[in-house]
């Protein structure tokens, strides 16, 4: 397979050397199957082959003896500290995760806590993640916390350990941690956060006495601010816009159509999978949400054509069991907000739309915001982009310009 990239007997002699040498036609077969460009694969295999000939001259001779020190010598030793190669550190990700699919390593790459400290927050992250069933980016916020509240309890309480942590002690760090911050959200995420640590501490024994009570509520007032949204002719010009015959567009219609007409989060369009759709029911199930409950949407005719078309004429083949999928190497789903988020920003600007904003969540409240101008009952938005309060979709009711209108008082004196 190596001569789908190379074609020189010298190069392919080369590349074929070292412990790797044996498997690097496998990975070259594994690169062309995930769609890498012709110019990425050589790329990669030159940094591949170039590494398996340094592990070689190390005294490795068998590819279950790579480590991740091994690794680390080659980048710093072989390729210098700038590197020959920009992108070489993720090239070698890529055979590594090939050797693990293959059985030849194990967990790899494992990253393992360095400090007690670290070790204490990957358990922490752990309990978020199976006990309570966070999202990764939650978590990842508590954990920072948490992180900053320790290195307070280690730096202003280095004789203390956190089972004499007193009341006194964490209102001290909460009122030192809010200096500085001003009137954001900042604010309020931080008491919310250190309030979520202090809990775990006493689910694990940790504390006896209940610390969380003595983090003061900082005031977020609700309903202050009107939801960014776009006017739905607006919302129709972007639709309109997106050009089904270039590569990616009926991917990008669908997931479009999902949020702007259905009401899907960024998180539930990404992981939205075939089982999820009742094509007879005319029904969708949405698995993934952020209440953690399951909750049915309706499948429109226009959704549904554009999910067909989609799945029919477009989509590459892919082990992901995902509908959605990166249509460039490496295929598979989409990971994190930015993919749908760039989607949703390109075919704004495509359509000559100036948006107050170029998130996902900008085509949701478009859709709350004509729901309720058109007098839908806010207990059916709510259900639909499932709400769990009401109060979370009351917000909309502040764009309400027909009923508002309605209400309105005449000028004094009449008009001039």
């Amino acid at each position: 397979m190596l001569e789908s990239y190379f074609e020189s007997p010298v190069h392919l002699r080369r590349k074929r050397r070292g412990p790797l040498g044996s498997l690097i036609d496998r990975f070259a077969a594994d690169l062309q199957r995930r769609g890498y460009s012709r110019n990425t694969g050589r790329d990669i295999l030159t940094v591949v082959a170039r590494f398996s000939m340094y592990a070689g001259l190390s005294g490795v001779s068998d590819a279950r003896q790579i480590k991740p020190s091994l690794v680390e010598a080659f980048l710093r030793d072989d390729l210098g500290v700038e590197g020959t190669y920009q992108h070489a550190r993720a090239y070698l990700t890529h055979v590594l995760s090939f050797l693990t699919r293959e059985g030849l390593l194990s967990a790899w790459p494992s990253k393992t806590p360095s400090t007690p400290q670290e070790k204490f927050l990957s358990q922490y992250d752990v309990h978020m993640r199976d006990v309570i069933g966070l999202t990764s980016s939650t978590r990842a916020a508590n954990v920072r916390y948490a992180r900053g509240f320790l290195e307070w309890c280690g730096r202003c309480r280095p004789r203390r350990r956190l089972r004499r942590l007193s009341r006194a002690d964490v209102l001290s760090y909460v009122t030192t941690a809010l200096e500085g911050m001003g009137k954001t959200r900042r604010r309020h995420v931080l008491c919310y956060c250190t309030r979520a640590f202090l809990r775990y501490l006493r689910w694990e024994a940790i504390t006896v006495k209940d610390l969380a009570a003595a983090v003061p509520s900082v005031r977020q007032p609700r309903l202050t601010s009107i939801p960014r949204h776009l006017e739905w002719q607006d919302v129709g010009k972007m639709l309109a816009a997106v050009d089904v015959s270039k590569l990616e567009g009926r991917r990008d219609r669908a997931i479009l159509l999902l949020i702007a007409i259905l009401g899907l989060r960024n998180i539930e369009a990404r992981e939205l999978r075939a089982e999820d759709i009742d094509w007879r029911a005319g029904q969708i199930r949405i698995r993934r949400t952020k209440s953690r409950k399951e909750r049915l949407v309706p499948l429109t005719k226009e959704v549904g054509e554009a999910l067909v078309d989609y799945l029919l004429h477009e989509r590459p083949p892919s082990e992901s069991p995902c509908v959605f999928i990166r249509h460039k190497a490496p295929y598979g789903n989409f990971i994190g907000t930015a993919g749908i988020g760039e989607i949703v920003k390109r075919h704004l600007k495509r359509a000559g739309l100036k948006a107050p904003g170029y998130g996902s969540h900008l085509l949701r409240h478009s859709l709350a915001t004509r729901m309720v101008n058109r007098g839908v009952p806010i207990k059916e938005i709510a259900d639909l982009l499932g709400h769990e309060s009401i109060d979370t979709t009351a917000i909309y009711t502040k764009v309400d310009v027909s009923s508002l209108s309605a209400v309105a008082l005449p000028f004094p004196g009449g008009a001039r």
